[in-house]
């Protein structure tokens, strides 16, 4: 059942691809008449018809090579009297049949026609009734009849030729009696382009699904490696932290109370100083702390870093100065930081 679908739309597929190469280079038409006396080869795209060349249907046929360029893969059209095309209908037919339609007819040809089926040409028409069954209509006529229409038109190097009745009631394209080797030629090459075609993009798409799942996989394994290494990695930065945290605890305290740190200096300074006392600048260096400000009590800054017991030596290192207003003056003050190991003692 895969098979059958597949060959119909590989079938499908190359029959678009020729109605698209048929539309963008148009093939020439032209007619074989013979009902009454000689045949004669005529062009149908031009308006009036003009009759190109004429055939005795007992002598060989020779195409002049001017009109064989012409012919050569055109449309060639065998026009026969309407009578001689025969018209026939099966019966209703279930729709589940439409793939089959075309065995079933050529096993009632010789039943539906005075022919042999070796005989026959014909042509099928199939239409979907409301019903859910099909219309099948075949339209039919003699090879023998036509033998030498045939072979002039094989002889023009025709790509297509259809045989037409002579009246209206024609079937809509008329009957196809052969495909020139041009055409065969075409029609071969596009099925191996369109099975090409279809195994590449299959192929194609295999290989990208393929490749997405590839790519998922490995990503989500990558994914899951990561995970364990960092949780690894966690787990030894937690046992690292866990056994060093007493030493680490005890190493930071002790170079705190060593060293005099900036920001326990700024909490003892944010501590001490007045609410009416500024700093606009300060530094500290090897123990040794600077201080720049403006304060409504600057004489008594001295006295006060001094009684704290975490300053010594504390002295005016530049001139006092009195702002503009006389409420403030500005100060700068030099003093030495005391380690707080020291003040323990």
């Amino acid at each position: 059942m895969i098979s059958r679908l597949f060959t119909l739309w590989i079938e499908g597929l190359v029959a678009a691809c020729m109605l698209i190469g048929a539309r963008l280079r148009p093939r020439g038409r032209f007619r074989l008449r013979g009902i009454s006396g000689p045949l004669v080869l005529s062009s149908v795209d031009q308006s009036p018809s003009e009759a190109l060349s004429s055939f005795d249907e007992s002598q060989p046929v020779r195409i002049p090579e001017k009109i064989l360029q012409q012919t050569r893969g055109a449309i060639v059209e065998i026009v026969v009297p309407k009578d001689a095309i025969l018209q026939q209908k099966i019966d209703g037919l279930p729709a589940e049949s439409f793939p089959y339609v075309e065995q079933v007819v050529l096993h009632q040809l010789e039943t539906l026609f005075p022919w042999r089926a070796n005989d026959v040409l014909h042509s099928t028409r199939v239409e979907k009734r409301t019903d859910g069954m099909l219309d099948v209509t075949v339209w039919a006529t003699a090879r023998s009849a036509i033998a030498p229409a045939l072979a002039a038109a094989q002889a023009c190097g025709a790509g297509e030729i259809r045989v037409i009745g002579d009246g209206d009631d024609a079937p809509t394209g008329g009957i196809v009696a052969a495909v020139g080797s041009e055409n065969r030629t075409r029609l071969d090459r596009a099925h191996k382009i369109v099975r090409y075609a279809v195994i590449a993009l299959l192929a194609v798409a295999a290989g990208v699904v393929g490749w997405t799942i590839f790519a998922s996989w490995s990503l989500s394994s990558d994914v899951a490696a990561l995970d364990v290494e960092i949780a690894d990695r966690r787990a030894i930065l937690k046992r690292i932290a866990e056994n060093s945290r007493g030493s680490q605890s005890h190493g930071l305290e002790a170079k705190k109370n060593l060293a005099p740190l900036a920001v326990v200096v700024l909490d003892e300074l944010s501590a001490l100083l007045p609410v009416s006392t500024y700093l606009t600048e300060w530094s500290l260096d090897a123990g040794r702390l600077r201080i720049t400000g403006v304060s409504a009590d600057a004489a008594e800054l001295v006295p006060l870093l001094e009684g704290s017991g975490h300053f010594k030596n504390a002295v005016f290192y530049a001139p006092t100065t009195r702002l503009t207003g006389g409420a403030t003056d500005r100060f700068s003050i030099e003093a030495t930081v005391v380690p707080r190991v020291a003040m323990a003692r």
